[in-house]
């Protein structure tokens, strides 16, 4: 074997594990500030906002995305190596929302100067706040998302987890053979943590308060899993939904089987794309319940050698002319509010479609010249209008802040996980709520405690 295939075959087995991959050096395309992020699943328009608001100014350093893994625990796993080695890899960390007190906290991370940044009071107060710890400010939003409900267009708008429990009933979905009522990412992954926490919100509990302490065995909270556990036994999440994750539930819907899809703003641009040459006729709108406050946001490394240039980096990063684009070109939900409304066009020629790892139907063959219809335009793809986009944002909420968030998530998704296939099989001995939540409890706290 060469040389050549011996190193590429030495990065592949350090990506697969996680293990974080010396970025190139300043030869390599005179790359001087490196941001670790993950996967670019943008299509390149996070690509083309760096150009246009940091490298396409004279006399600025060059500054480079490195994508670490499609994967986020190994994002995290790589970033948090990357700190600890106190080298200076990188200058900046693209950090999503729920890792921010775990970084701060164990002090890899610099605070923002603020001075730097001009106006911010265009961010929502929850996605601006979220990025501070312990009342320092540690990371700015680079954007923000927030979960929507996709319906079929020939079903109504559901009010609460109740009624659309009655419309999933209704068209028989979820029973044998007629696909899945609601579309979820209940597959045992950062997705499932999400969905079961604004299922049971959506239920009237809470699985810990705004005091940090675990309340899931309350009364509420118990009647909340209570509510989620029939939502399996009477199909509404079918047994088939719990291998689900956010391309596969996607493709499902738009392949018109499931009634319901709980997704990202994302999905609205590939739907949206497909209207008017056989895709799924559909409308979107924000969750009847609270959804879970998603997002990126741009923190500054400690250990970075170029701190002030990476302080005007990040401020570049998160200002309104970086929003707009990424809203308008890319379907990412802006943290600046004043992003949503702008009226001139972000220039998007050339973009490549977002969610680009979703897989599209075949398309039919081409009718020979002069026979078929005359050619029509590609449907465009749309971002979510702005006041959907606004409604869902400004009822969304964060994850439990902790240093040990991602503990309690691996503890919360297994456990959640495990109870819901229990009854989705049909086993015998399957927790009920009260059992399963009583049992829960005391594994939360040991995990947001750090054990």
């Amino acid at each position: 074997m060469s040389r050549l295939l011996v190193l590429v075959a030495c990065l592949l087995c350090l990506v697969a594990s996680g293990a974080p991959v010396p970025p190139p050096g300043p030869s390599a395309g005179g790359c001087v500030l490196r941001i670790a992020t993950g996967a670019d699943v943008s299509g390149g328009v996070r690509e083309r906002a760096l150009n246009a608001v940091w490298n396409g100014v004279p006399g600025r350093p060059l500054a480079c995305f490195v994508a670490i893994s499609s994967v986020a625990d190994e994002q995290r796993s790589a970033m948090i190596s990357a700190a600890q080695a106190r080298a200076g890899h990188y200058d900046v960390f693209n950090l999503d929302i729920q890792w921010i007190p775990e970084f701060a906290d164990a002090g890899y991370l610099r605070p923002i100067d603020t001075g730097a940044h001009g106006e911010t009071n265009d961010f929502l107060s929850q996605v601006w706040s979220a990025g501070t710890w312990d009342g320092v400010r540690y990371a700015v939003p680079f954007n923000t998302d927030a979960g929507l409900l996709y319906r079929r267009s020939d079903v109504r708008r559901p009010t609460s987890w109740q009624d659309m429990t009655i419309l999933v009933r209704a068209r028989q979905f979820g029973s044998s053979g007629a696909g899945l009522g609601l579309a979820g990412q209940f597959a045992s992954y950062e997705g499932l943590t999400v969905n079961a926490l604004e299922a049971i919100w959506a239920g009237g509990g809470e699985v810990v308060d705004a005091a940090g302490r675990v309340v899931i065995a309350d009364r509420a909270g118990v009647a909340a899993v209570d509510g989620l556990i029939k939502a399996v036994t009477t199909g509404v999440i079918s047994g088939a939904a719990l291998d689900g994750k956010e391309a596969e539930t996607l493709n499902t819907f738009r392949e018109g089987r499931a009634l319901f899809l709980r997704h990202w703003p994302s999905a609205h641009e590939v739907l949206s794309g497909e209207r008017g040459s056989g895709g799924i006729g559909f409308e979107a709108s924000p969750l009847p319940w609270q959804s879970v406050l998603g997002g990126q946001y741009l923190a500054v490394s400690r250990h970075s050698p170029r701190r002030a240039l990476a302080q005007h980096l990040v401020a570049a990063l998160t200002g309104r002319e970086a929003a707009v684009l990424l809203y308008q070109c890319g379907g990412f939900a802006p943290a600046r509010v004043s992003a949503l409304y702008e009226e001139t066009k972000a220039g998007c020629d050339g973009r490549t479609p977002t969610t680009a790892s979703v897989s599209r139907s075949p398309s039919p063959s081409p009718s020979p010249p002069g026979t078929g219809p005359e050619a029509t335009p590609e449907p465009e793809a749309e971002g979510v209008p702005p006041d959907t986009l606004l409604r869902a944002l400004t009822r969304a909420r964060p994850r439990p802040p902790s240093p040990y968030y991602s503990q309690f998530s691996r503890v919360f998704r297994t456990e959640v996980h495990e109870l819901l296939s229990c009854w989705a099989l049909g086993r015998k001995g399957c927790q009920d709520a009260r059992t399963f939540t009583a049992a829960l409890a005391p594994k939360l706290r040991k995990a947001l405690a750090g054990g």
